[in-house]
């Protein structure tokens, strides 16, 4: 278990310090999070569908902050991608070639930390979706 493992990109070159174990792991945990990333993508895309369909088209994000007091707020169309986004970045961030090089401390957090960023990507689908909703008159707020 000690042994560092000679896994570089095929020119001799080993990933210093990782021990075979550390690898094993790092690519399971990495496994995880792409198989849990397209999971939550597609229940995200399932509730931006929903909006999309039930909405009018011309419905904006309530808004009434800092930058523009007008109310007008920003379409929904651009309101639902921002959760989308960030799991496509999640899901490509677990194919890049060193993805796997992980010590402890890593994993675990790639284990909670990820799991509640990608739980938190939908739920806040979730809740994006319910203000449109609401501010297309299809849902009683």
């Amino acid at each position: 278990m000690s042994e560092v493992a000679n896994l570089g990109a095929g020119d001799g070159s080993t990933p210093e310090g990782f021990t075979t174990e550390d690898l094993r792991l790092g690519k399971k945990a990495t496994k995880f999070l792409r198989a849990l990333s397209p999971i939550a993508l597609v229940a995200c895309v399932a509730i931006a569908g929903f909006v999309l369909l039930d909405v009018p088209w011309d419905t904006r994000m309530p808004y009434d902050g800092e930058y523009d007091r007008s109310g007008r707020g920003i379409p929904m169309q651009i309101a639902m991608l921002p959760c989308m986004l960030l799991l496509i970045g999640i899901w490509r961030a677990g194919t890049t070639p060193n993805a796997h090089h992980m010590r402890k401390g890593s994993r675990v957090g790639t284990y909670i930390l990820g799991s509640g960023l990608i739980a938190v990507c939908v739920v806040g689908q979730w809740v994006i979706a319910e203000s449109i909703l609401e501010a297309g008159g299809c849902l009683v707020g």
